[in-house]
């Protein structure tokens, strides 16, 4: 895990500002490589911690009572220190808590679903010289398994071989790079079989704008527009094992790559369409997101609001 980027001095210019809703346009979104937890979760500033709640719309005007869906807690670094996931009657589901070393390393983690009435503890070890890492997961303190990943020079897997008893599997990755060292292809095998093939298109820019995951009886194609270096529409579709291709979703985005538009279809025919308004706090995460959705399966004309998220957002500094 890398260390933390921080926007210093987005964070001095805005500290001071009070609340308020429009987009702040001159902070960048990350799209891959992310630094830590934060920069993945399309967190901007130095988000101590989060709280996520849902209110549902019973009319078109009032909403029920605000439940939790979600908490989150970050370390000062931007990793994730805790996480509690709850249903859709604001009951706790499930509890993740993860532990770090000086170098900021996750060295264990544990996941208590309750639910399924199960705890996961996974310990985690580093080997620099031989660029290998070690993951031992105990289930409910019996069942274990043993992950070891080798990596190369590029901080790229190539090799995970899996420990259960006395049964080993192992996996293979294989790639390929362009002239100007991007990934263009991606192969997973295990015991020699190939199980998925991971292919990569590029704009003349360097900018992804195809990306394809084909498994044995289907592959999953996701299409990218860029605009002024900044992700707004992406396309999904689904090829099925005779090579029938389906659309399944259409999202926009804003300029922080938040949705703002998501067309949902099936059979490629356009079953659902949702709406999202939001308010920013001054670092730029939004604080409150309306959904709407227009039903153009029963002929809807129009928009209806169907929930309400907010978050309560902390910060170290």
């Amino acid at each position: 895990m890398r260390k933390i980027y921080i926007l210093i001095l987005i964070s001095i210019v805005l500290q001071n500002c009070k609340e308020r809703t429009e987009l702040n346009i001159d902070l960048r979104p990350t799209y891959s490589d992310f630094e830590n937890d934060r920069e993945q979760r399309n967190l901007y500033g130095e988000v101590k911690e989060l709280e996520q709640y849902k209110a549902i719309f019973q009319n078109s005007k009032e909403t029920r009572e605000p439940l939790p869906t979600l908490k989150e807690k970050f370390t000062e670094f931007g990793s994730l220190n805790k996480a509690e996931y709850f249903d859709n009657y604001g009951q706790i589901t499930q509890i993740d808590l993860f532990r770090y070393d000086k170098n900021d390393y996750l060295t264990k983690s544990t996941s208590e679903n309750k639910l399924a009435n199960q705890k996961t503890i996974q310990l985690i070890s580093y080997d620099s010289i031989n660029n290998t890492t070690t993951r031992n997961i105990t289930f409910n303190d019996s069942l274990n398994y043993k992950f070891i990943s080798k990596f190369d020079s590029n901080d790229l897997i190539v090799e995970q071989i899996k420990i259960e008893a006395k049964d080993t599997v192992v996996r293979s990755y294989e790639y390929k790079f362009n002239d100007s060292n991007n990934k263009i292809l991606e192969k997973e095998f295990e015991e020699g079989k190939e199980l998925s093939v991971g292919k990569y298109k590029y704009s003349n820019e360097n900018q992804l704008i195809e990306y394809s995951n084909k498994h044995e009886w289907m592959e999953l194609l996701t299409e990218t527009v860029w605009k002024n270096n900044r992700i707004v529409k992406q396309t999904d579709y689904t090829i099925s094992a005779d090579l029938n291709k389906h659309l399944d979703r259409i999202t926009e985005y804003d300029k922080l790559f938040n949705p703002i538009n998501e067309k949902i279809y099936e059979n490629s025919e356009l079953n659902r369409e949702l709406k999202y308004d939001y308010e920013f706090d001054q670092f730029g995460n939004w604080t409150k997101r309306t959904v709407s959705m227009k039903e153009h399966f029963a002929n809807s004309d129009k928009f209806i609001p169907i929930y309400i998220e907010s978050r309560e957002i902390k910060y170290w500094n």
